[in-house]
């Protein structure tokens, strides 16, 4: 009967421990991200009174008799399935649509992965979770090491004007996004005209104003020209630009006319300059960040001026500035330079394992690195492997409280049933040892 005694009290032992990953869940119902967790139960060894014997030619085998010792927990499995998106309306709360976790940091360096995508800016522009850590920045679309740079947002930038802001080298396709179509532009100079070739984006603007000078032909005291600021135009005087003669957009885009010889601003070379001094009245300081669908934070200033970065066709992250008036400028058309943007990166890296459910669960919606977790891979939001980020909210808890519930009933029945038992081996022994009297 002792023994009957040990069984149940198995079987009481790991119903209780079900309940304590059942109430862990419930728990964590309305926790950001979260990961249920489901219990499973093996046998303990059996008592083996005999192991059987085979059959002969004479007489036939037997069957192991044995007795069964109980019950122990045979594992606690993490359902990794992705929660539904809670809008909030928020552009710093963000999910993963998919594979991939969020790598973070704490003030000693250590780095950890969290689902919860509940993000802030500190005070000094980094981008941290609600415990304040901070959120790493990918380097590269997929690598087998993690980034050491972390999501920085410079507070206060300035921009202006350096090196070379000739157009020659530019296709039509850059002039501050205009889509210049192919076709002529018909001049009139007194009485004399001129059909100038427009070839589309294929065509730089050096070759455009060549071609346009070329095709002048016996008409003079006319020559467009690169100004060398950002702007083309023409010298002399145009007496019409003849609308019926005219089949590109070339005038709307550039807004050259016979009153306004000069283009608006169609692309400059910029660098972004650092403010020491973020006092400094020629500095704009940052008014609104939101997140992209590849992780990267897209930082709008007060002036109207637009700060992020973007992955050119080699996967390369690259800086994207548009300023106020709209002119835009990308890859080395930006140098980013200056101590407040040094260590600046604007991509979340997101990293992902070969057995996600060997990371061991910390507290503050953490996970780290477990024996059976395998080797890490890190990239961006919608590359290789790495599911999309949604922005305007976060991934809800993937408890299911109907499971939940029913499991509960089941390790509630199991405690009950299991103390029946021990109750009845009780009472049991109770009656032997009256026997003796």
């Amino acid at each position: 009967m002792s023994q009957a005694l040990h069984t149940s009290s198995t079987g009481i032992n790991a119903g209780q421990s079900q309940i304590n990953v059942i109430a862990h869940n419930v728990a964590n119902i309305n926790t950001v991200a979260y990961k249920s967790a489901n219990m499973t139960f093996e046998t303990l060894y059996s008592h083996n009174l005999s192991y059987g014997s085979a059959a002969t030619k004479d007489g036939g085998g037997t069957n192991p008799k044995q007795i069964g010792l109980g019950v122990k927990i045979g594992g606690i499995q993490r359902n990794f399935e992705a929660g539904t998106f809670v809008a909030t309306g928020r552009d710093l709360d963000t999910m993963i649509s998919g594979t991939g976790f969020y790598v973070v940091q704490d003030a000693d360096g250590s780095k950890y992965f969290t689902r919860d995508g509940v993000f802030n800016i500190d005070s000094a522009g980094n981008l941290v979770t609600q415990s304040g850590m901070k959120v790493m920045g990918a380097t590269s679309t997929y690598s087998n090491s993690g980034s050491d740079k972390t999501v920085s947002i410079p507070k206060n930038i300035l921009a202006e004007e350096s090196g070379d802001t000739s157009l020659g080298s530019k296709t039509l396709s850059q002039l501050n996004n205009a889509s210049i179509t192919s076709g002529v532009v018909r001049i009139r100079v007194g009485t004399d005209y001129a059909d100038l070739p427009v070839n589309g984006g294929s065509t730089t603007v050096s070759q455009m104003i060549s071609d346009f000078n070329g095709a002048m032909g016996s008409i003079s005291g006319v020559s467009f020209v690169d100004n060398g600021d950002g702007t083309i135009g023409y010298t002399g005087t145009i007496d019409e630009f003849v609308a019926d003669g005219t089949t590109s957009n070339f005038l709307s885009q550039t807004g050259i006319s016979t009153t306004n010889p000069n283009s608006k601003i169609l692309n400059k070379t910029v660098k972004i300059l650092d403010v020491v001094n973020y006092n400094d009245k020629n500095s704009v300081s940052l008014s609104d960040t939101a997140i992209d669908e590849n992780g990267i934070v897209i930082a709008t200033y007060n002036n109207g001026s637009i700060l992020t970065q973007y992955v050119d066709d080699a996967g390369t992250l690259k800086w994207k500035y548009t300023s106020p008036e709209g002119v835009v400028m990308t890859g080395d058309d930006v140098k980013a330079t200056g101590s407040a943007i040094a260590n600046a990166n604007f991509a979340i890296e997101l990293a992902t394992m070969v057995n996600q459910e060997g990371l061991i669960s910390l507290n503050n919606n953490l996970w780290k690195w477990g024996p059976d977790t395998g080797d890490i891979f890190y990239g961006m939001a919608g590359e290789m492997a790495f599911g999309p980020i949604e922005s305007g909210g976060y991934e809800e808890s993937n408890v299911d409280i109907a499971h939940e519930l029913s499991n509960m009933i089941s390790a509630q029945r199991m405690i009950q049933m299991n103390s029946r038992v021990f109750s009845t081996a009780s009472s049991v022994m109770e009656i032997l040892s009256y026997l003796g009297q």
